[in-house]
């Protein structure tokens, strides 16, 4: 069952067992498994702990041990756990630095927090279907969109006395690898999404893009990397997380990655009508891109490719219409083939292969109504 009508069908019936039990197996769906029989004595004691049924005794075992890695020095605890759950945490990623500065390479960081997907189904479990979308859309403004907004943050925290901001799963996921983690497990523990991380890396220094529109590092002309413009489709911090999804799922049709969580329901209707890469004329612009070509890709995707087609791509630059609007490939292979045939052709015949495949793409668009995967 999706997402929508599961959500339609929990309307009045205020089961909020129902809900945590859909929700630990939809979110979780590709999430890693990690193996507790190698993690250090530490670690599993916490979890094993934490599984336990809810009590005074647990959440007094809970803040002590909280309260006792964190008095560690910097670079010496071997694990971490938040006593808070980071819906809580006002500033998080000067949070999750924190935490990254507090521990050993490769040790562990144990959070948890409520998901935007569990305050929907508990928003719509508990009203009829057209109220809860009427509740869950301001919900939507004032705990996502407000706390966010620098002209509304101020008034936002100063309306709400105990922070309770709702963030989605990518977006935390993002921001953890924003700060030098690796996500090594997620499940939900009682009701509440559990996440271990492990620190592998310095957390990034450049800025994350905010807004409507995003500025994404893409591989181009003699192998230099620069900004992609295009509407945002995905939650914040998605980019990040292009490495973890890969290890995580698979390649759909079209080379795309199969069920791409990162992906807004607004990202899916605005990349349906192609809309998405409608900024990046501002590359062409710029000289970084040109109108026929084949995709800007990440380092990440770039580094799937076969090395000779590495070479070749980087002899030109990407374009704004690349050539699998015209041949639909469904495989990395395919696409690979497709590309190569058109990179080919251009080196003989610049003007007159982009000719050609300008009116091929155009017409498969237009008259064809072919889209991206």
């Amino acid at each position: 069952m999706g997402r929508k009508p599961f959500f339609s069908s929990l309307a009045s019936r205020d089961n909020y067992d129902e809900v945590i039990q859909y929700l630990a197996v939809a979110e979780t769906q590709h999430a890693p498994r990690f193996d507790f029989d190698n993690a250090p004595d530490e670690l599993r004691e916490l979890m094993e702990v934490a599984k336990t049924p809810r009590s005074p005794e647990r959440s007094q075992w809970l803040n002590d041990y909280a309260d006792k890695t964190w008095a560690v020095p910097d670079g010496e605890a071997t694990v971490l756990f938040a006593k808070e759950h980071l819906n809580a945490v006002r500033h998080l990623n000067q949070f999750l630095r924190s935490a990254n500065a507090k521990l050993k390479q490769d040790g562990y960081f144990v959070c948890a927090f409520d998901t935007s997907q569990k305050r929907r189904a508990q928003i719509f479990s508990k009203h009829i279907s057209i109220v809860a979308y009427i509740i869950y859309f301001f919900d939507f403004l004032w705990h996502r969109v407000c706390p966010k907004l620098r002209l509304t943050s101020k008034f936002y925290y100063l309306c709400t006395k105990k922070v309770r901001k709702v963030f989605p799963r990518p977006e935390v996921l993002g921001r953890l690898y924003y700060c030098g983690f690796d996500v090594v497990s997620e499940q939900y523990i009682h009701d509440r999404y559990c996440v271990i991380a492990q620190k592998k890396r310095e957390p990034y220094d450049q800025p994350h893009t905010r807004g409507l529109f995003v500025k994404l590092r893409r591989v181009g002309k003699n192998g230099e990397l620069f900004n992609v413009y295009k509407l945002r489709t995905m939650y914040a911090y998605s980019e990040f997380l292009q490495t973890y999804i890969y290890e995580n799922n698979d390649l759909d049709v079209g080379g795309k990655f199969a069920d791409d969580y990162r992906v807004t329901e607004w990202g899916r209707i605005l990349r349906k009508l192609w809309l998405d890469e409608l900024p990046m004329v501002l590359n062409m612009m710029k000289g970084q891109m040109k109108l026929v070509g084949v995709r800007p890709l990440s380092q990440q995707y770039f580094s799937l490719y076969d090395e000779d087609l590495q070479q070749l791509r980087t002899k030109v630059k990407p374009g704004l219409l690349p050539p699998f609007y015209l041949d639909m490939p469904e495989t990395l292979e395919e696409i690979q083939d497709s590309e190569r045939r058109y990179l080919e052709a251009y080196m003989k015949h610049p003007f007159r292969t982009d000719w050609k495949y300008f009116w091929g793409i155009v017409g498969n668009i237009l008259l064809r109504g072919k889209r991206s995967h």
